[in-house]
Protein backbone atom coordinates (compact mmCIF):
# COMPACT_ATOMS: atom_id res chain seq x y z
CA UNK A 1 0.00 0.00 0.00
CA UNK A 2 1.32 3.41 -0.96
CA UNK A 3 2.16 5.89 1.80
CA UNK A 4 -0.14 8.92 1.73
CA UNK A 5 1.49 12.36 1.73
CA UNK A 6 0.12 15.90 1.79
CA UNK A 7 2.23 18.83 0.55
CA UNK A 8 1.65 22.41 1.73
CA UNK A 9 3.56 25.09 -0.20
CA UNK A 10 2.61 28.32 -1.95
CA UNK A 11 5.20 28.01 -4.73
CA UNK A 12 3.42 26.34 -7.64
CA UNK A 13 6.49 25.28 -9.63
CA UNK A 14 8.20 23.81 -6.57
CA UNK A 15 5.00 21.98 -5.62
CA UNK A 16 4.56 20.51 -9.10
CA UNK A 17 8.16 19.34 -9.21
CA UNK A 18 8.06 17.77 -5.75
CA UNK A 19 4.74 16.02 -6.45
CA UNK A 20 6.17 14.57 -9.65
CA UNK A 21 9.32 13.40 -7.85
CA UNK A 22 7.35 11.77 -5.03
CA UNK A 23 4.90 10.01 -7.32
CA UNK A 24 7.74 8.48 -9.33
CA UNK A 25 8.20 6.31 -6.24
CA UNK A 26 5.94 3.25 -6.45
CA UNK A 27 5.19 3.25 -2.71
CA UNK A 28 4.39 6.97 -2.26
CA UNK A 29 1.49 9.16 -3.36
CA UNK A 30 0.47 12.78 -2.84
CA UNK A 31 -3.21 12.81 -1.88
CA UNK A 32 -3.62 16.59 -1.61
CA UNK A 33 -1.78 19.89 -1.87
CA UNK A 34 -2.53 23.20 -0.12
CA UNK A 35 -1.01 26.66 -0.40
CA UNK A 36 -0.98 28.01 3.16
CA UNK A 37 -0.95 26.94 6.78
CA UNK A 38 -4.58 27.86 7.43
CA UNK A 39 -5.75 25.55 4.65
CA UNK A 40 -3.56 22.82 6.12
CA UNK A 41 -5.01 23.38 9.59
CA UNK A 42 -8.55 23.08 8.21
CA UNK A 43 -8.06 20.26 5.70
CA UNK A 44 -5.31 17.93 6.97
CA UNK A 45 -7.40 16.58 9.91
CA UNK A 46 -9.88 15.34 7.30
CA UNK A 47 -7.22 12.78 6.26
CA UNK A 48 -6.96 10.51 9.33
CA UNK A 49 -5.04 7.88 7.35
CA UNK A 50 -2.31 10.35 6.32
CA UNK A 51 1.26 9.05 6.67
CA UNK A 52 3.28 12.26 6.25
CA UNK A 53 2.85 16.02 6.00
CA UNK A 54 5.42 18.09 4.09
CA UNK A 55 5.01 21.79 4.79
CA UNK A 56 6.75 24.98 3.69
CA UNK A 57 7.94 27.35 6.41
CA UNK A 58 7.22 30.68 4.67
CA UNK A 59 3.61 30.92 3.48
CA UNK A 60 0.90 33.60 3.37
CA UNK A 61 -2.04 33.75 5.82
CA UNK A 62 -0.41 31.25 8.21
CA UNK A 63 3.23 30.14 8.15
CA UNK A 64 4.52 26.61 8.62
CA UNK A 65 5.80 27.22 12.14
CA UNK A 66 2.39 28.20 13.51
CA UNK A 67 0.54 25.61 11.43
CA UNK A 68 2.82 22.79 12.54
CA UNK A 69 2.33 23.75 16.18
CA UNK A 70 -1.45 23.79 15.79
CA UNK A 71 -1.50 20.51 13.86
CA UNK A 72 0.79 18.82 16.37
CA UNK A 73 -1.80 19.60 19.04
CA UNK A 74 -4.63 18.24 16.88
CA UNK A 75 -2.80 15.25 15.40
CA UNK A 76 0.08 14.35 17.75
CA UNK A 77 0.97 11.15 15.88
CA UNK A 78 1.20 12.74 12.41
CA UNK A 79 4.79 12.99 11.11
CA UNK A 80 5.51 16.56 9.99
CA UNK A 81 8.51 17.62 7.89
CA UNK A 82 9.28 21.29 7.31
CA UNK A 83 10.58 22.44 3.92
CA UNK A 84 12.51 25.72 3.80
CA UNK A 85 15.35 27.76 2.36
CA UNK A 86 16.26 28.95 5.89
CA UNK A 87 19.12 27.18 7.65
CA UNK A 88 19.43 29.32 10.79
CA UNK A 89 19.92 27.10 13.83
CA UNK A 90 17.49 29.01 16.05
CA UNK A 91 14.61 28.41 13.61
CA UNK A 92 15.35 24.70 13.38
CA UNK A 93 15.68 24.41 17.16
CA UNK A 94 12.30 26.06 17.73
CA UNK A 95 10.61 23.70 15.27
CA UNK A 96 12.28 20.69 16.89
CA UNK A 97 10.97 21.86 20.25
CA UNK A 98 7.49 22.03 18.71
CA UNK A 99 7.81 18.39 17.74
CA UNK A 100 8.40 18.37 13.99
CA UNK A 101 9.95 15.17 12.69
CA UNK A 102 12.28 16.66 10.11
CA UNK A 103 13.60 19.75 8.38
CA UNK A 104 14.65 19.55 4.72
CA UNK A 105 16.26 22.43 2.89
CA UNK A 106 14.70 23.22 -0.48
CA UNK A 107 18.19 23.30 -1.93
CA UNK A 108 18.62 19.60 -1.09
CA UNK A 109 19.20 17.03 -3.81
CA UNK A 110 16.49 14.63 -4.96
CA UNK A 111 18.38 11.86 -3.19
CA UNK A 112 18.36 13.72 0.13
CA UNK A 113 14.68 14.66 -0.22
CA UNK A 114 13.70 11.03 -0.70
CA UNK A 115 16.10 9.87 2.02
CA UNK A 116 14.40 12.28 4.41
CA UNK A 117 10.89 11.21 3.45
CA UNK A 118 11.65 7.52 3.89
CA UNK A 119 13.51 8.12 7.16
CA UNK A 120 10.58 9.97 8.73
CA UNK A 121 8.14 7.34 7.47
CA UNK A 122 10.22 4.83 9.46
CA UNK A 123 9.92 6.97 12.59
CA UNK A 124 13.39 8.56 12.36
CA UNK A 125 13.94 12.30 12.65
CA UNK A 126 15.75 13.75 9.64
CA UNK A 127 17.60 16.98 8.95
CA UNK A 128 19.35 18.08 5.77
CA UNK A 129 23.07 17.44 5.93
CA UNK A 130 23.84 21.19 5.82
CA UNK A 131 21.94 21.58 9.07
CA UNK A 132 23.20 18.64 11.09
CA UNK A 133 26.82 19.77 11.28
CA UNK A 134 25.99 22.60 13.69
CA UNK A 135 22.61 21.60 15.04
CA UNK A 136 22.54 21.22 18.82
CA UNK A 137 19.26 21.22 20.68
CA UNK A 138 19.38 21.35 24.49
CA UNK A 139 17.01 18.52 25.36
CA UNK A 140 17.51 16.39 22.30
CA UNK A 141 21.17 16.83 21.54
CA UNK A 142 22.34 15.70 18.12
CA UNK A 143 26.10 15.06 18.37
CA UNK A 144 27.48 13.28 15.32
CA UNK A 145 24.04 13.93 13.82
CA UNK A 146 25.09 13.85 10.18
CA UNK A 147 26.60 10.36 10.30
CA UNK A 148 24.04 8.82 12.65
CA UNK A 149 21.02 10.20 10.82
CA UNK A 150 22.34 8.94 7.49
CA UNK A 151 22.97 5.52 9.05
CA UNK A 152 19.50 5.40 10.60
CA UNK A 153 17.92 6.36 7.30
CA UNK A 154 19.53 3.32 5.69
CA UNK A 155 18.00 0.86 8.20
CA UNK A 156 15.20 -1.43 7.11
CA UNK A 157 11.79 -1.14 8.76
CA UNK A 158 12.43 -4.38 10.66
CA UNK A 159 15.80 -3.10 11.91
CA UNK A 160 14.11 0.06 13.17
CA UNK A 161 11.50 -2.08 14.97
CA UNK A 162 14.22 -4.15 16.63
CA UNK A 163 16.16 -1.01 17.61
CA UNK A 164 13.07 0.54 19.23
CA UNK A 165 12.31 -2.64 21.17
CA UNK A 166 15.94 -2.99 22.29
CA UNK A 167 15.95 0.60 23.49
CA UNK A 168 12.77 -0.03 25.46
CA UNK A 169 14.65 -2.70 27.43
CA UNK A 170 13.25 -5.87 25.84
CA UNK A 171 15.32 -9.04 25.75
CA UNK A 172 16.00 -10.93 22.53
CA UNK A 173 13.33 -13.47 23.49
CA UNK A 174 10.76 -10.75 24.22
CA UNK A 175 11.53 -9.05 20.90
CA UNK A 176 11.28 -12.40 19.14
CA UNK A 177 7.84 -12.95 20.65
CA UNK A 178 6.61 -9.48 19.62
CA UNK A 179 7.92 -9.73 16.04
CA UNK A 180 7.27 -13.47 15.56
CA UNK A 181 10.96 -14.20 15.02
CA UNK A 182 13.42 -16.60 16.59
CA UNK A 183 15.76 -15.26 19.32
CA UNK A 184 18.69 -16.17 17.05
CA UNK A 185 17.28 -13.97 14.29
CA UNK A 186 16.88 -11.09 16.74
CA UNK A 187 20.50 -11.57 17.85
CA UNK A 188 21.47 -11.28 14.19
CA UNK A 189 19.59 -8.00 13.87
CA UNK A 190 21.24 -6.73 17.06
CA UNK A 191 24.73 -7.48 15.72
CA UNK A 192 23.86 -5.86 12.39
CA UNK A 193 22.58 -2.72 14.15
CA UNK A 194 25.75 -2.43 16.22
CA UNK A 195 27.81 -2.62 13.03
CA UNK A 196 25.61 -0.30 10.91
CA UNK A 197 25.36 2.38 13.60
CA UNK A 198 29.03 2.10 14.57
CA UNK A 199 28.13 1.33 18.16
CA UNK A 200 30.20 -0.67 20.64
CA UNK A 201 27.28 -2.39 22.36
CA UNK A 202 23.54 -2.36 23.05
CA UNK A 203 23.97 0.57 25.46
CA UNK A 204 25.28 2.59 22.53
CA UNK A 205 22.25 1.60 20.46
CA UNK A 206 19.96 2.77 23.26
CA UNK A 207 21.70 6.15 23.39
CA UNK A 208 21.27 6.56 19.64
CA UNK A 209 17.58 5.60 19.84
CA UNK A 210 16.95 8.20 22.57
CA UNK A 211 19.00 10.85 20.81
CA UNK A 212 17.22 10.48 17.49
CA UNK A 213 13.73 10.40 18.99
CA UNK A 214 12.87 6.75 18.29
CA UNK A 215 11.73 6.50 21.91
CA UNK A 216 11.05 9.19 24.48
Amino acid sequence: MRKKIILVDDHELFTEGLVQMIEEETDLEVVATYTNGLQALEQVPKHPDLDLLLMDLDMPIMDGMKASKELRAKMPELPIVILSMHHEKVIVQKLVQQGVNGYILKSSSKKEFLQGIYAVLKGIRFYSSRLTEGLIQEEKVLPNAQSSLKSLAMLTEREVEVLKLLAEGNTSKEIADVLALSPQTVDGYRKALIKKLNSKNVAGLIRIAFREGLIS
